[in-house]
C-alpha cells in the first residue's frame, strides 16, 4: 500500500511541476492558456455541426464549397511519405480532388508550386488510385497533357501532385527525395 501512496505522490509532483492544476474550477492563467490562438477564436461557427472542425493551419487553408472538406497548404517541402505523415500528426489527409470545384480551391492555395495531393500507382503502375481506394480514372481528372508518364527517366513517378504554375493541372512524380530536388513538394491536407 506505501508502494502505491509514493507512486501517486510521485505523479502528484509532477503533475504539479509541468502547471497541471488538478481543480477544475481554479482559476487559469492567460499567458497560458492556449485554447484560444491570437488570431482568432478556435471554436467552429455557431451554425456549424456540433463536432464541426475550424478551417484553420498551415501556410494557406480554404473550405471547399461544395463539399464542406477543409483544405490545408504547407509549403514543405516534403517526400510523399512525410507528407502523409505530417497530414495524418495534423488529424487530416493528403488531399483527394474529386472535382473541378475541388479542384479550383485547391489550385488556389498553392500559388506557382507543385504540392503532394493523395494519390499513387505504387500497387498498379499507371493505375493511379486515392488514398481512399478509389481509381483516379474513374472520376474527375485534370492530367497536363501526356501525363501520368513516368517520364523522368531512371526515377520512378509513382506519386501526384497538383501543378501550381500549369493551372492546377496534374503530374506523376517522383514520391521520395531525389538528388536533383524531385520529389521534395508542398502538400495538401483535407479534413
Amino acid at each position: 500500500m506505501c508502494g502505491m501512496r509514493a507512486k501517486h505522490a510521485v505523479l502528484l509532483v509532477l503533475l504539479v511541476g509541468c502547471g497541471a492544476q488538478l481543480d477544475e474550477n481554479a482559476p487559469v492563467d492567460a499567458r497560458t492558456d492556449v485554447s484560444t490562438p491570437i488570431d482568432g477564436p478556435a471554436t467552429p461557427p455557431p451554425d456549424a455541426p456540433p463536432d464541426a472542425r475550424l478551417c484553420a493551419g498551415g501556410d494557406a487553408y480554404a473550405t471547399d464549397p461544395s463539399t464542406g472538406s477543409c483544405f490545408v497548404y504547407f509549403a514543405g517541402p516534403a517526400s510523399y511519405s512525410e507528407a502523409e505523415a505530417a497530414c495524418t500528426a495534423f488529424g487530416s489527409k493528403l488531399a483527394v480532388i474529386q472535382s473541378a470545384t475541388t479542384n479550383a480551391v485547391v489550385r488556389s492555395l498553392i500559388g506557382q508550386t507543385d504540392a503532394f495531393v493523395g494519390a499513387t500507382d505504387v500497387a498498379q503502375e499507371n493505375a493511379f488510385r486515392w488514398h481512399t481506394g478509389d481509381l483516379v480514372s474513374a472520376g474527375y481528372t485534370n492530367w497536363r497533357s501526356g501525363e501520368p508518364n513516368n517520364g523522368n527517366g531512371n526515377n520512378e513517378e509513382d506519386c501526384m501532385i497538383i501543378e501550381g504554375d500549369e493551372d492546377g493541372t496534374w503530374d506523376d512524380r517522383p514520391c521520395a527525395r531525389q538528388s536533383s530536388g524531385a520529389g521534395a513538394y508542398a502538400y495538401v491536407c483535407q479534413y
